[in-house]
């Protein structure tokens, strides 16, 4: 019985001996750059019962897998070859925290972030953004305290459609203090992507603490206040974001929109779009406001005249509806001109038209009316 348990552990320990043999010729074919033989010899060995826990077994696995990375000869051996390097590098140190060759796998490491970096970079430059995330999360485990990565796996993160990696990527950069406003918007509009509106306020309001300044925030905040319906907080962030950003149209059309929904404040509405289309004298949409707003105080106040009976206080009357419906025209036929095929255009300078008496230009938009249906 004796022998035939001595005979045992011989034929264990002989396995054992074979297996770090294979370890060893794995080492060698790296040497004389068989990289082909020595992956086949290293993943033989990382996957045997005797050697799978074999700390230089793992280590040289790593220096093999770094080996194949862009080289001409092998490197379509493996298609990920810089994570399995780093993957058995990490295994070593797991195995071994004390391991000899642990200062050579701290540099290895370093050349790893710079090979991740650089694959990452040629990723999203070539649309693969998923590839990408994956590059620069693995340098991030190399380098966790590298705010512009963070912000490269972030972007990528957002382009592979991966919006929860996106959002723990800008809040580890919101949390790092990141020295860029940039970070905020995006942020923010993942959320409006979800319809949470009040973290999405929530990330521009620390955005905007830090960055009082910046337009991009201020601009998403008024944009979310006005389709929240939050009129006055609306009025409030468009006044910040015109005081920093005087020369946008935009900002002047989205104030006298928001004036002329308050039905108090129209002559502020009107200067807010007289402003808009003095900063962008094509401004289709703001000339077409400014007509409506006139034509409709004009049909408002021809309305209230319908019930006066006095011939003379009718006649003063039809003097002030009549002036409205005259300075909407200026402002209609210039949003005509910019589209010509606009539907609503066309219906209100027909309907102009005809209050004033008009036949020439009513025959002729409503021809144009005619064609378009």
């Amino acid at each position: 019985m004796k022998k035939l348990v001595l005979a045992l552990l011989a034929c264990v320990s002989t396995a054992a001996v074979a297996q770090k043999a294979q370890v060893q010729s794995a080492y060698s074919y790296l040497k004389y750059e068989q990289l082909d033989k020595a992956k086949e010899a290293i993943d033989i060995a990382i996957n045997h019962e005797n050697t799978m826990n074999y700390d230089k077994a793992w280590y040289y696995r790593g220096l093999i897998y770094q080996s194949l990375y862009k080289n001409e000869k092998y490197g379509n051996l493996d298609k990920n070859p810089l994570a399995e390097a780093l993957k058995s590098y990490n295994k070593t140190l797991e195995l071994n925290p004390k391991f000899e060759y642990k200062d050579d796998i701290a540099e290895k490491k370093k050349l790893l972030a710079q090979q991740f970096a650089n694959q990452g970079y040629i990723d999203y430059l070539s649309k693969n953004y998923e590839g990408a995330l994956s590059d620069y999360e693995n340098l991030l485990s190399i380098n966790p305290n590298d705010t512009g990565v963070y912000y490269n796996a972030a972007i990528c993160a957002e382009r592979a459609n991966n919006p929860s990696k996106a959002k723990q990527f800008y809040a580890k950069l919101d949390e790092m203090k990141f020295d860029d406003a940039k970070i905020y918007q995006p942020y923010a509009q993942l959320y409006l992507t979800e319809g949470d509106t009040a973290k999405a306020l929530e990330v521009l309001s620390k955005g905007a603490a830090r960055y009082p300044d910046e337009k991009s925030i201020l601009i998403t905040q008024t944009n979310i206040y006005i389709v929240s319906g939050k009129t006055a907080e609306a009025l409030k962030a468009i006044n910040l974001a015109i005081e920093k950003d005087p020369s946008n149209a935009n900002l002047y059309f989205a104030k006298g929109t928001l004036l002329e929904k308050t039905d108090t404040n129209k002559d502020a509405a009107i200067a807010a779009y007289k402003k808009a289309v003095e900063l962008k004298n094509d401004y289709f949409d703001a000339y077409y406001n400014l007509g409506a707003l006139y034509f409709n105080e004009g049909a408002r106040l021809a309305n209230e005249a319908n019930s006066i009976k006095d011939n003379a206080k009718y006649a003063k009357a039809k003097v002030v509806f009549d002036a409205k419906f005259s300075e909407a025209k200026p402002y209609l036929e210039k949003a005509y001109s910019l589209n010509p095929k606009d539907q609503s255009t066309l219906l209100s300078l027909k309907q102009l038209y005809a209050t004033l008496n008009d036949a020439a230009n009513y025959e002729k938009i409503k021809k144009e009316l005619d064609a378009l249906k």
